[in-house]
């Protein structure tokens, strides 16, 4: 009878270990990686060959590297979610590549905002810096606003300003031209005044010493 009674509650723990109850928890499932496609060119779109591209993560620690092919493209996988894009090397004999700021230790994206395959593509500057190319619309570049086209000017901007009405002076001549007609003639107008009012006084004046004289 104690035998039976052990057998059974054996039994018992052994249906609770197997069962919802006992179940042993999931393993985690592993960390999602993602890819990156890099292209380099200069500022008139052509690509940049043999320019080394350095992946590193978010701590700044080096996962990949890469040398460009001769579209200035590169490829990388088994990326995490953020990382930052570093670029190395020297284009067509030009001054040597460095990028500023926040971005000297690499640009940072998030991969995980892509929709598709991440791609990022940088420009380089004549003389050396390089830049995430505002064409591309980085909305992987982390922290960073989307790059939008400026808008047209509206009508009222882009009106230009009326011209002057026929016969109105702007009163502006410029140095070394000759006066316009018109202005010509209002100089002279002080001028024949004065003559006319001194040969009036003269002749009053000739009048007045003649009656004198009678």
């Amino acid at each position: 009878m104690h035998t039976l009674l052990v057998m059974r509650f054996a039994l018992t723990l052994l249906v609770l270990l197997l069962g919802d109850g006992g179940a042993l928890p999931p393993a985690p499932s592993a960390a999602q990686v993602y890819t990156l496609a890099v292209t380099i060119h200069d500022v008139r779109g052509r690509g940049l060959a043999g320019i080394t591209i350095i992946v590193r993560d978010e701590d700044g620690h080096e996962l990949t590297r890469m040398v460009s092919d001769a579209d200035g493209a590169a490829s990388f996988a088994a990326l995490p979610a953020v990382v930052r894009v570093a670029v190395e090397g020297q284009a067509r004999g030009g001054p040597r590549l460095y990028q500023l700021g926040d971005d000297a230790a690499g640009v940072r994206l998030d991969l995980g905002q892509a929709d598709g395959l991440p791609r990022l593509t940088l420009r380089v500057e004549r003389d050396g810096l390089v830049l995430p190319d505002p064409a591309t619309m980085l909305s992987l570049e982390e922290g960073g606003p989307l790059v939008e086209r400026a808008p047209l000017p509206t009508a009222a901007i882009a009106t230009p300003a009326p011209l002057p009405a026929a016969g109105a002076s702007t009163g502006v001549v410029a140095i070394g031209q000759p006066t316009p007609p018109a202005e010509r003639r209002d100089s002279w107008v002080p001028l024949v005044t004065v003559l006319l009012i001194a040969v009036a006084a003269g002749v009053m004046l000739l009048v007045q010493r003649r009656r004198d004289a009678r």
